[in-house]
């Protein structure tokens, strides 16, 4: 099946979904040459004010065509004319036709250009639906406004953890599982720009602070070919102009407290706002913090962020920078001082970018640069064992893309997207410590006492260029897209530090091509409501981890890891209400892997004999905004299984969750605003313990394994609620809100747990019933 998929991509290179712009047409006999001006305008949904892509503006004067032009993603539509009325009609088949006229004097034009789907009436009431615009197959977007009125302490990026298509993340966990990847396989992009971590350590906040965001978008498979490096999903963070948004911003709540500032000087615009934790002071100063489980870390955080933006014309410039500092020092007394553990982590991440961007009267260009640094370092001591780890990376990259219309029914697309690493790595201790994905352990069990040191670099590299050809026929949206990728990996070192052994290191230079493919039908009206189908498949690649190409912990020459994607899917509109239902395949090839035998070969601790399979179905329910309420429902099944040697035995990912049913909900009247969420997912997978001997060399009892991953932890189940009320207060707005987390106060189990002898098992339970309070004062 995986190679009748590659041959169907490879021949059809098949497409996602953009829409062809028309070429310009010349103006109109009649109309007198005279200086032109220009006119930009925004598709939006009329009620939720979400951008509509893919909609059909055709420009007429005295009832002749004088151009035609198409919504991008944003929304966003340009065209230039000399002075003069003309008639907008705005289509396409899941709106209402829009028909707006405008008059071009003496000056350029800005307008919104508000848009409904066709829906009728229900009863005496008008219902607007927002358009089903042609997005991936299981992509979601949530604007800021919806994700801080939903649990999560008031974070829009929080929302992610409860979108369709991400499993449930362990307690205290900052990771993310989309549709069965692993955390490391699924991207985080800032406008752009790649970021280490969606979150700060423990989950509890974003790294980007939140009154600097916009909105979030989750693709979590087969995504178009200007996005690279990521076999698993991608995360893209969109951040709010400088130029747009209150002008001060005070936050303060039991987790952290915050401010933002905007200020205009002219056509520039700027904008500064950073927050500071105050969790773990005010828990240390009412609760004894040694007594806290595992999954309960309290680190401290802080977050900054700085823009710039100048439009003029039709060109827009913005630079920003963000930065991010994570802490966290702990200490889980045991019994058995042979267990007890410290932990030690330090993380530092800083991003720094400048963009251009040009709107043309038939083309669009974009081009960004960045710098970045990150600097982790962690410490674990479990008893007498210690394991450190530090790794300081520098990076750069660039994006360039330009679109064009080539006729009224093809739209190309070009587009450079580099990217540079040079990472400088210390480690020693354990060679089992930090546990791999695939490891069989059992949690509480100390580490081998085989430790050994090793410091090294490693350079990681890619230079990429796409191309992504739109075809749009009727009823038909299709895009042919293929990227071709320049991979250069090196390490420092080939072999282990072995008396006077010279320093011969290890390189990789290759070049992949990866097709991309998409098609978008339109198949009318089902039951008098728009339907449409869309089937997405692609190669996707993304290079091994530096920490992975040390000669002693792991292997220097290791590759890229690759995967296929597949998804099909179709959506349906009914009234207020769009279903879309989604399957969903991966195929992993290439997993670096720890290897097998129990003698690995020197310089060869992981191989790429990994592979992995994922499948799933998911059937979710959005409702649009009607009456202040909005929200989702989504329930999925899927399979996710990894094979470490061709020779091993199949076995669950570790953080398989086979089903996972997730219901948000938000409500907004006047000064009131209300938010719900339920989450109810299968346990993750666990190995067994059938039996224990003492070890007389260490002096305590070892288990006896059962399968890999042959057991599960029981359901998890959560609901949590927010309310918010805000109050005019002089010239600004101030809201108060109150949520609470876990309302059934379930203990949810998070692990087993052992006695010394593992002869009794019981659950690590998460967190209990959880309030959380807090205020927000804003000056408009």
């Amino acid at each position: 099946m995986k190679q009748t998929l590659c041959r169907l991509v490879a021949c059809a290179c098949v497409l996602a979904p953009t829409v062809a712009l028309a070429q310009a047409t010349p103006p109109a006999p009649n109309v007198p040459a005279r200086a032109t001006l220009r006119f930009v305008g925004r598709v939006l949904d009329a009620i939720t004010k979400q951008p509509v892509a893919g909609a059909v503006v055709t420009i007429t004067q005295r009832n002749v065509a004088v151009d035609l032009v198409a919504s991008a993603d944003d929304g966003t539509i340009t065209f230039a004319a000399v002075p003069g009325i003309y008639l907008l009609e705005i289509t396409a088949p899941w709106l209402t036709t829009l028909r707006v006229e405008v008059t071009l004097r003496d000056r350029d034009v800005t307008m919104e250009l508000l848009v409904t789907d066709d829906a009728s009436k229900i009863g005496n009431e008008e219902i607007v639906v927002q358009g089903v615009a042609p997005t991936g197959v299981g992509r979601t977007t949530v604007t800021a406004k919806l994700g801080r009125n939903l649990p999560g302490g008031g974070d829009t990026l929080k929302v992610v953890q409860a979108l369709p298509a991400v499993a449930r993340p362990p307690a205290g966990s900052s990771n993310l599982i989309v549709w069965g990847a692993a955390p490391r396989d699924t991207r985080v992009f800032v406008d752009g720009v790649p970021v280490p971590a969606l979150y700060h350590l423990g989950g509890y906040r974003a790294a980007v602070g939140n009154e600097a965001i916009e909105a979030v978008t989750l693709s979590p498979a087969a995504f178009a070919a200007d996005r690279g490096g990521a076999i698993g999903g991608i995360i893209d963070v969109t951040q709010q102009s400088a130029a747009e948004g209150p002008r001060l911003v005070l936050t303060a709540d039991v987790l952290d407290v915050g401010a933002m500032t905007r200020l205009r000087s002219g056509r520039n615009a700027f904008s500064l706002g950073g927050r500071s934790s105050v969790l773990a002071p005010l828990v240390g100063a009412v609760v004894d913090t040694e007594r806290l489980g595992a999954n309960a870390p309290l680190p401290t955080w802080a977050d900054a962020q700085a823009s710039w933006v100048r439009p003029w014309r039709s060109s827009e410039l913005r630079m920003w920078t963000i930065a991010a500092r994570d802490r966290l020092q702990r200490t889980l007394p045991a019994a058995d001082p042979a267990v007890q553990t410290t932990d030690d982590i330090a993380s530092d991440m800083v991003r720094w970018a400048a963009t251009l961007r040009h709107q043309g009267r038939a083309s669009a260009s974009e081009l960004t640069l960045w710098l970045g640094a990150t600097d982790q370092a962690t410490s674990l001591q479990v008893g007498d064992l210690r394991a450190t780890r530090h790794e300081r990376a520098y990076a750069l990259g660039a994006r360039a893309a330009e679109r064009s219309a080539l006729s009224s029914h093809f739209d190309l697309t070009l587009g450079l997207d580099l990217e540079a690493a040079w990472s400088q790595l210390d480690r020693q201790g354990s060679l089992s410590v930090p546990a791999r994905e695939g490891d069989p352990r059992i949690f509480g069990q100390p580490p081998g006492d085989d430790v050994n040191t090793d410091n090294w670099r490693a350079t990681t590299a890619n230079a990429g260029a796409y191309t992504a050809l739109t075809i749009a026929a009727p009823r038909t949206l299709a895009v042919l897209g293929l990227r071709s990728e320049t991979w250069v990996l090196t390490a420092s070192r080939a072999t282990p530090r072995i008396g006077a052994t010279p320093s011969v290191g290890a390189q990789d230079i290759t070049t992949t091509l990866s097709p991309r493919a998409s098609l978008k039908l339109d198949l009318g009206k089902l039951a008098g409501r728009p339907a449409q189908l869309r089937l997405d498949a692609g190669r996707y690649l993304q290079a091994r981890a530096p920490d992975d190409t040390s000669a002693v912990f792991g292997t220097p020459n290791l590759g890229r890891e690759q995967a296929w994607h597949a998804t099909l899917g179709a959506q349906w509109q009914y009234r207020h209400v769009i279903a879309e239902a989604a399957v969903y395949a991966r195929w992993l090839d290439d997993l670096v892997v720890r290897d097998t035998s129990a003698t690995p070969k020197l310089a060869a601790v992981l191989t790429q004999l990994g592979t992995g399979q994922v499948y799933g179905l998911q059937l979710t329910a959005r409702a649009v905004p009607w009456r202040g309420l909005e929200g989702w429902i989504t329930y999925g099944v899927s399979r996710s299984t990894r094979r470490d040697a061709p020779d091993a035995t199949t076995r669950f990912f570790d953080r398989d969750q086979t089903h996972n049913l997730v219901a948000v909900v938000g409500w907004r009247r006047g000064p009131w605003s209300l938010g719900g969420r339920m989450r109810l997912a299968s346990g993750e997978p666990r190995t067994s313990v059938i039996g224990a001997f003492f070890d007389a060399r260490s002096g305590r009892y070892q288990p006896i394994r059962g399968a890999q991953n042959d057991v599960r932890l029981p359901p998890f189940f959560a609901l949590d609620a927010r309310v918010q009320r805000s109050f005019a207060i002089s010239n600004g707005k101030l809201a108060a809100y109150v949520e609470v987390q876990n309302l059934s106060n379930r203990a949810n189990p998070e692990e087993f747990v052992y006695s010394a002898d593992y002869q009794q098992q019981r659950y690590l339970t998460g967190l209990p019933l959880l309030t959380i309070a807090g205020l927000r004062w804003e000056l408009p």
